[in-house]
């Protein structure tokens, strides 16, 4: 018989005072030895679906840093709270907002993080869905990326994103809703895969 001792799941939610004077609840939850994933969440559309992913990518002994994609953080800032819970980097997860700031931490400070999973969003450099360049001068990533998308409009920006990323990158097509099994599955195997890349 084998016997299998589970992950460490317990949720520790903190709350962290940012540079810029504004406080921010977190939440860092997994096996205190595991790679770090550090996903940035939409407070007004959070699902469970994201419970689930989370759930999954602790039984791969992945550890994860949950942070809310507040329109007021900056790179600068959640560098500050990576430094504050000791959390020196790892793989960055971001949807929509959360994509936006993932691409800029991954961009801003490359030596930091080891690759990017985001979904539905592009590099600040590529034109978004409205054709608008939100900044001309990000740098490019120089991590692995994967985008997933679930519109024709959001495949054409991640198809531009490409010019901007100098490591592997994949596109797919959301394989479902997002509180569908099927994304749920889905996004976790590519944050598995993407953290045991490097």
């Amino acid at each position: 018989m084998i016997t299998a001792t589970l992950p460490n799941n317990r949720e520790r939610m903190r709350h962290v005072d940012t540079i810029d004077g504004f406080g921010v609840p977190v939440e860092l939850s997994g096996p205190d030895n595991g790679r770090v994933v550090i996903m940035f969440e939409e407070t007004h559309r959070k699902t469970d679906a994201y419970d689930i992913v989370r759930e999954r990518l602790h039984v791969a002994m992945l550890r994860t840093l949950v942070i809310p994609a507040d329109p007021r953080l900056t790179a600068k800032s959640v560098v500050g709270i990576l430094d504050q819970l000791k959390i020196p980097g790892g793989l960055l997860v971001g949807d929509r907002t959360g994509g936006e700031l993932a691409w800029n931490l991954a961009a801003s400070q490359q030596e930091r993080f080891t690759g990017l999973v985001v979904i539905d969003c592009g590099h600040p450099r590529a034109p978004d869905i409205d054709g608008v360049v939100r900044d001309r001068h990000c740098p490019a990533v120089q991590a692995d990326a994967t985008a997933l998308v679930s519109t024709r409009a959001a495949h054409a920006v991640a198809c531009e994103s490409k010019r901007y990323v100098h490591g592997e990158f994949r596109l797919a097509e959301l394989a479902g809703p997002r509180r569908s099994r099927h994304f749920i599955a889905q996004l976790a195997t590519e944050i598995v895969v993407r953290s045991l890349s490097r």
